[in-house]
């Protein structure tokens, strides 16, 4: 039965359809009369705008306000919130400007019978939108004034170096290091990079060359191989199983990780790439886990960037082009899922920012794969790329390395545990990182999953199980011992 709030929602979801037709049409008509340095919308604004207002209006906001921040979860220096605030202002100060422009010039009587999406008449819509704006303005201007009197409330804590977020940074001043490990890593393109030791003259590391450029598929695996393993020489951007040795596999298919998978004995893999795949190659993956189970081995694989929930609704249209082919890349973690054992040997992982507290807007969610997913830092994260240097990158691609990292050095320390018990620990230390904040948001397996890793938890329940396994007689370090 369709409900009161639901015939609310679509009301509001008329009005603002509608507000964005009446914004065209202004930007249309006035655009076109008034100089460009006049002017302050264009249509590639406009059509940004519309994005944008379809994914704020999308019944998920009801149901995940966490996915849509407020200015109390988006920057972290003042200057950025005044900048926004001011803004804000600015923005309706100017629609106000150009509704009353068109108003007084065109009027609106010929919009009466414009057809549009609620049952308010078109021409109305222009004097009702006006109305908004100005409200709008007196909202932000008192936001504004608030931010200025006590600006810290509406600030994010940090940013916090990824290893700070996850807990890495103590187990390295314990001497923790991935040497003598080795890591697969399953991506789209790999360039070498002296601070990553990638297996000898593979065939998938491009060689720098000085002047060469690459792509960002190019460079994505390097970048994802330097979270991971970049050595101690790297400094502030050591990997977090710094030492270890990245054996790399590009997407060309899953026959080539196989061979990998039988060739090492790297518990780990750390998947995020592009890759075309049709619903006939899904019995690749029925090969994969065979292989995974009879080898030992877990999946560490990005969420996406989709901003939406692991379901069968990640793509309305899926099945639609599931026949064509669809990019892993978007959506492999809604393809893996659809094999129930397979994602026992899985791990998925969403993105949170820089605080290690709020999750990226672009991140997709849990939904119901919420038992295996986890979250790390995956936003301005530093890495390897070509010529021996570093640079940024955000994504769930970058947030994924540092838990594959985290279990890489694991499978190290603890050797005595298979890769699933690897997993169930790690999932079982997370932090619940919905409560270090304020937003105010209850706790939703579908939208936190098993929440936060925390590497010095994850070793401590690692050190637990080892002793019921084998009474008392288990391998770890001095120093971690100590520690424990």
């Amino acid at each position: 039965m369709f409900s009161f709030e639901q015939e609310l929602a679509t009301m509001d979801l008329d009005r603002a359809r509608d507000f964005m037709l009446v914004k065209s049409e202004i930007v249309n008509r006035l655009g076109s009369e008034y100089r460009a340095n006049t002017f302050y919308f264009d249509q590639t604004d406009l059509n940004i705008e519309v994005r944008r207002a379809e994914y704020l209006y999308s019944q998920q906001k009801l149901y995940n306000p966490y996915q849509y921040p407020t200015i109390s979860q988006l920057f972290y220096k003042k200057k950025d919130l005044y900048n926004y605030t001011f803004e804000k202002i600015r923005e309706h100060e100017y629609w106000v400007n150009y509704t009353r422009r068109f108003i007084q010039e065109y009027g609106t009587s010929e919009y009466d019978s414009y057809p549009n999406f609620g049952k308010v008449k078109f021409s109305d819509r222009f004097q009702e939108f006006l109305e908004v704006e100005l409200l709008e303005i007196l909202k932000w201007k008192e936001i504004d004034a608030i931010v200025h009197q006590d600006p810290n409330p509406y600030l994010l804590h940090g940013p916090l170096h990824p290893h700070k977020v996850t807990g890495v940074d103590e187990l390295h001043n314990l001497g923790v290091s991935g040497e003598g490990t080795n890591v697969i890593v399953w991506d789209c393109g790999f360039v070498g990079n002296c601070h990553v030791n990638f297996s000898i003259k593979d065939r998938y590391i491009k060689r720098p060359a000085r002047g060469e450029k690459y792509t960002a598929d190019d460079l994505h695996g390097t970048h994802v191989a330097g979270t991971i393993a970049a050595d101690k020489r790297s400094g502030t951007h050591k990997g977090v199983a710094y030492g270890a040795k990245v054996l790399p596999v590009e997407f060309e298919g899953v026959d080539e990780l196989i061979k990998r998978i039988k060739g090492s004995n790297a518990k780990v893999i750390s998947a995020s790439f592009h890759y075309l795949v049709n619903r006939l190659k899904m019995r690749d993956f029925d090969r994969l886990l065979e292989e995974l189970e009879k080898n030992d081995r877990i999946l560490v694989m990005a969420a996406g960037n989709d901003s939406k929930f692991v379901t069968d609704d990640l793509n309305p249209s899926f099945l639609t082009y599931w026949n064509k082919g669809i990019w892993m890349a978007t959506h492999g973690a809604w393809i893996l899922s659809k094999n129930q054992s397979l994602a026992r040997r899985m791990l998925l992982v969403g993105s949170l920012k820089e605080d290690g507290q709020t999750i990226s807007q672009f991140s997709n969610l849990p939904g119901k794969l919420s038992d295996n997913f986890v979250f790390g830092p995956g936003e301005n994260v530093i890495a390897t790329v070509a010529m021996d240097e570093f640079d940024s990158m955000s994504g769930t691609s970058m947030a994924t390395p540092h838990v594959s990292g985290i279990l890489a050095l694991m499978s190290k320390y603890y050797p005595q545990l298979n890769a699933v018990e690897l997993k169930d620990c790690l999932i079982q230390s997370c932090d619940q990182f919905w409560g270090d904040n304020n937003h105010g948001i209850e706790f939703k397996s579908e939208i936190f999953g098993q929440g936060r890793v925390n590497a010095v938890r994850a070793f401590k329940v690692a050190d637990e199980l080892v002793k019921k396994k084998l009474a008392g007689q288990y391998i770890t370090t001095v120093a971690l011992q100590e520690y424990i």
